[in-house]
This record gives C-alpha cells, sequence and structure tokens, in this order.
C-alpha cells in the first residue's frame, strides 16, 4: 500500500458544495480522505508526508483539447513561438540549420507574425527561408497549424497533387506558403516516424507535468504522415504496452479512420485509466490566423474562409459515428462553420441509441452566434474552448487585424456560453500548453461576454474537461474514490484573481505519487 499526504494548506476539492479542506490523503492512487489535518493524518498508516505551508492544491488540470505531439515535436526542434519578430525566426532556424546534416528537414514550429512589430506581420517567405539554407529543406509552421511556409528545397520535396488549390502562388510560382490540406502534405513529408514520435511524446509528458496537467484528450490533426495506420496512435499504444504512458490520456481517431473506427464497434471510452478512446475527430474549417475559418464576415484580406470539409462529408462521417454510438468532436471556428456543425449533429443525434448520450462537442467555437449558443445548449453539445486564445484579442490584435475592431467581444464568448447552459471545457490546443495562462484571459476578460470568475475557470479545465471525455465520476474533483492527481501551486487563484498568470507550479501528483516537484 503507498500513500501520500499533503497537509497544512489549502484544498479545493472543487466537489459540488465547494468544499475547502486543509489536507488530504492519497491511497494506491485514489483519493482516500479530505477533510482538516488532524483527520487525514488519523487515516494515514504509512504515508509520504508533505507540509503545505499554506499552498493551495487543486484536482490536477484537464487539457480538453491538446496536440501531445506537436507539443513535443516542438520541444525537440525549432520552437518559434520565443521570437519576437521576423529576423528572430530566421535566427532560430538558421541555428537549428547549422546542427542538421544537409539534405535533412529543418523544422519549425508555432510562429505567431500578429505578434511581432507592426510593419514585419506579414507571413514568413519562401524567399526568407532560402536565406536560411538551400541545402535544407526547410518548414515553418504557423502557430495555429492550417499554414506553413517553405523554402525552395522543401517545395520540390513535397507532392502537392491534388491539393493545388491550398499552394499558395503569386504570377503563377508558389509563394512557399501552403495553408489546409496542402500543409498536410507537408507535415506527412516531414513528419518523424514512430521512434522519434516517442521521443516527442516523453518530452511532452514531461513539460504537461511542470504545468500541472495530469490528464489530456489529444486530438488528431488533418495530417494523414502515411497510407496505413496512424503513426501517433502507433507511438500511444506501444507507450502504453511499455508503462511509459505516465499522462491520463484519451485520444480522438482522425476523421479519415471514421469508417475502420464503425467496423471495430469500439465504444467511446474503451480502454483503461492511462489511455481512451475518445471517439472521432472531425474538421469543418480552418483557422481565423490563416484566414481559412469560414465565417459570416469577410477577413481584411479578402474572402470569407473554406470549408475544410463540406457538409456532405461531415454528414457521412457523422452517421458513421452515430451508428456505433461513437462520441464526435468537431474543429469549427468560424460562424457559418458551426451553423452547419450543428445542422449536422441535430440530423446526427436521431441515429444514436436512445439510451446514450453522446456529448457531441464543438471544438474551438470562436465565432458562434447567439442562435448557435443556444441551439448547442438544446442539443446537448459540449463548448471545447481554449481561453489562451484571448491572446490575441488585444488591441492591434490577430481578432481585430483580420476581422475588424467590433469582433472583439464576439469571439470566445465564454460567459454567454455557460449562460445559456452550455457544457463548457477548457484546454489549450498547445497554443501554449500552460493553463495558468489561459485562464488568466477569461479571468480578466475586458469583455463581459467572455469574462469568467476564477471558480468557473478552474472548473472548466477540471470537472468540465472530465464530462466532456465521459469521465467526470473520475476526475476534476478531490473527494475520496476519485482518481489521485492533483496540483500544488504557490498561490490560490481564488485570492489572487488578478496576477493568475503569476502563479507557479510547485507540485504535480498523478496517481498518487508526485511526477514533478518545483519547489
Amino acid at each position: 500500500m503507498s500513500e501520500l499526504l499533503l497537509r497544512g494548506g489549502t484544498v479545493h476539492t472543487l466537489d459540488d458544495d465547494r468544499r475547502v479542506a486543509e489536507a488530504v490523503l492519497f491511497r494506491d492512487g485514489a483519493v482516500a480522505t479530505v477533510g482538516d489535518t488532524g483527520t487525514v493524518e488519523a487515516a494515514a498508516t504509512d504515508a509520504e508526508r508533505i507540509d503545505l505551508d499554506g499552498r493551495t492544491v487543486l484536482p490536477g488540470f484537464n487539457d480538453a483539447h491538446t496536440h501531445v505531439f506537436s507539443v513535443g515535436i516542438g520541444l525537440l526542434e525549432t520552437d518559434l513561438s520565443t521570437a519576437d519578430d521576423r529576423e528572430e525566426a530566421l535566427d532560430l532556424l538558421a541555428e537549428n540549420a547549422e546542427s542538421t546534416p544537409a539534405g535533412e528537414w529543418v523544422l519549425g514550429f508555432q510562429y505567431d507574425e500578429s505578434t511581432w512589430p507592426a510593419g514585419g506581420r506579414d507571413y514568413l517567405t519562401k524567399a526568407e527561408l532560402d536565406s536560411v539554407s538551400e541545402d535544407h529543406p526547410i518548414v515553418a509552421v504557423r502557430v495555429d497549424g492550417h499554414s506553413a511556409t517553405l523554402n525552395g528545397r522543401a517545395l520540390e520535396e513535397v507532392d502537392f497533387s491534388g491539393v493545388e488549390h491550398d499552394v499558395r502562388t503569386e504570377n503563377g510560382e508558389p509563394t512557399g506558403r501552403v495553408v489546409e490540406d496542402a500543409t498536410g502534405r507537408v507535415r506527412a513529408a516531414s513528419y518523424p516516424g514512430v521512434p522519434k514520435a516517442r521521443d516527442a511524446l516523453d518530452a511532452a509528458i514531461d513539460h504537461y507535468h511542470e504545468l500541472g496537467v495530469t490528464s489530456i484528450q489529444t486530438v488528431a490533426g488533418l495530417t494523414r504522415v502515411r497510407d496505413h495506420g496512424y503513426v501517433q496512435q502507433e507511438a500511444l499504444f506501444a507507450h502504453w504496452r511499455d508503462d511509459d504512458l505516465d499522462l491520463r490520456t484519451t485520444f480522438y481517431v482522425p476523421q479519415w479512420q471514421a469508417e475502420s473506427l464503425s467496423d471495430l464497434e469500439f465504444a467511446s471510452g474503451f480502454g483503461d485509466d492511462w489511455l481512451r478512446l475518445g471517439g472521432l475527430k472531425t474538421f469543418s474549417d480552418g483557422s481565423i490566423g490563416s484566414e481559412t475559418a469560414k465565417t459570416h464576415r469577410e477577413y481584411a484580406g479578402g474572402g470569407r474562409g473554406e470549408m475544410v470539409n463540406d457538409r456532405e462529408q461531415l454528414r457521412e462521417w457523422f452517421a458513421r459515428a452515430a451508428r456505433t454510438n461513437q462520441q464526435i468532436a468537431t474543429h469549427a471556428i468560424g460562424g457559418e462553420a458551426i451553423d452547419v456543425v450543428i445542422d449536422e449533429y441535430e440530423r446526427a443525434l436521431a441515429e444514436y441509441d436512445d439510451d446514450f448520450d453522446p456529448r457531441l462537442r464543438i471544438e474551438h467555437v470562436e465565432l458562434a452566434t447567439d442562435e448557435a449558443i443556444e441551439r448547442m445548449a438544446d442539443a446537448d453539445v459540449v463548448a471545447s474552448m481554449q481561453p489562451n486564445f484571448l491572446q490575441w484579442n488585444g488591441d492591434d490584435g490577430l481578432y481585430e487585424n483580420r476581422l475588424g475592431s467590433d469582433v472583439r467581444s464576439e469571439n470566445n464568448r465564454y460567459r454567454d456560453v455557460l449562460d445559456a447552459g452550455v457544457s463548457l471545457a477548457f484546454g489549450s490546443d498547445k497554443m501554449p500548453p500552460g493553463p495558468l495562462y489561459g485562464m488568466s484571459f477569461a479571468v480578466d476578460s475586458p469583455y463581459e461576454s467572455q469574462r469568467l470568475t476564477v471558480d468557473e475557470a478552474l472548473a472548466a479545465y477540471t470537472r468540465g474537461a472530465a464530462y466532456a471525455e465521459f469521465q467526470e465520476g473520475e476526475k476534476g474533483v478531490l473527494e475520496p474514490g476519485r482518481f489521485g492527481d492533483a496540483v500544488v501551486l504557490d498561490a490560490d487563484p481564488y485570492e489572487n484573481p488578478e496576477s493568475f498568470d503569476e502563479i507557479d507550479v510547485e507540485l504535480t501528483v498523478l496517481d498518487g505519487d508526485v511526477v514533478y516537484d518545483g519547489r
């Protein structure tokens, strides 16, 4: 029997009564007792004891929408999110190229031109990447993952047949910038095999532990990196078989495996405490940053975005999922795309078994109209949203520059979603993956349509995320019998709402064991 006792702090259980305690005892991977220090001490037999010295304990964070391998690859390759301008981004790629043998891929991830100084916010160009190196194929993937820039050598390495429409050209020549399906081809050409994917998974797991994340829901991207199977699933299962998956993981199967998933007739939730099947992940549209989200309004650069998959394709996938009671999580950002997804969800709901609650999810829900939010409530659709997206909602930020200043109060309306009775789950989409960073924007938003209380934000990143994956009986609350997953913070978010993002994670407890100690 193994025991861990945390005592002498503030334990927010996040149960229905929002009970606050002083100590919590974990035994054999589960919460055993929560209460005052004396009572919990008396329940312990041979526990490892940690004095909290007033620190705050919460249920472990659960990222309801992330891309675990993207997080890991970004740590192993060039992390362009740290670049303050385009010159610094190019310098980082050059450093990578210097240590990479000629002919091998140089990969850069998470570049965000919208945060660079005014006058330098154009997408990276082919000419700029050619100046880094012409001996390496180089790709810089934008932070949203829906567009990328390639140098000339990389353009020669990728087969764009059938997706030429997503390769941007000028005077008939490729500019080096690609979007959507063409970006998927780039990822397929440059994506590592299973051994490196497992290295990326290890790096990501360590990083999530540092952030207080004990559970993730990793959603498939657009990219098919080989004709058979799925590299990410193979890596996840290999980690699981080797007992290396030290992070509770629910994975959502990519849309191109819809038929295979239906044929297998695995129900959502198939698996164990460490690796579970969530259901089917599909895409409807693109992203705002790449100007491909399908919107009701026109972008500053012209156009209203695109449907990555049209209504008929979504209808076919949804029907397959419904026949075997699979949960569906669909990426929809623009208002028009959200409307289409709700239409097709309403149609699909009639195909599920009467006694099955499918908890259909819409991922992102960035530009939902009032009517769309009400329809989501009526259909019990879960809103899986990302509070860190408000990092782009400031004055002269991405939302304003792409869609106009009036959109600043009309995007990511967490308050309106909750008030309408829609279940809200928070995640990060790995941009970046820190829960405390993300929640600070929702708590501190100047717009009432977005602003949440501390308790509402924490609930969305714990209880709400657990509900979105059918795990509300196991996760998200610190009470006896639940998973022994918790995070210890150096300050209480309830007492420090104005400095949410300055709070540090000091300990992360997973399955009753300390997996990160940052004291």
